[in-house]
């Protein structure tokens, strides 16, 4: 398959999308101090997982990555604050979109 700007959006954009979904349920849930924070959050780091696997398969080991990603993503699991794991899973996300952009530039546009 030759990869288009167009098909990595195709590819990426599910993930974003439930990714907007879950963490407007997240800043709902962190502002009702409610106890099922720690699933939603979870929930992200499968999607950013399952994100980085897509990724993956289509640029191999040119992959996007955040800078200490797998530092980042496992203090996100292992965090007892529910607030500060997910500000850093939403700079994880916002960080690597931004480098997907900066990747796809060197794609055609179809």
């Amino acid at each position: 398959m030759m990869l288009s700007r167009k098909s990595i959006d195709q590819a990426i954009s599910p993930f974003y999308n439930d990714w907007a979904i879950l963490s407007s349920e997240l800043k709902v849930c962190i502002g009702q101090e409610a106890s099922d924070c720690h699933r939603l959050i979870s929930q992200g780091c499968e999607v950013y997982e399952a994100l980085q696997e897509t990724l993956n398969g289509l640029f191999g080991s040119l992959a996007p990555s955040p800078l200490n990603e797998s530092e980042r993503l496992e203090f996100v699991k292992n965090s007892r604050s529910t607030h500060a794991a997910s500000r850093q899973l939403e700079q994880l996300f916002g960080e690597l979109k931004k480098k997907i952009a900066r990747t796809k530039v060197g794609y055609p546009a179809e």
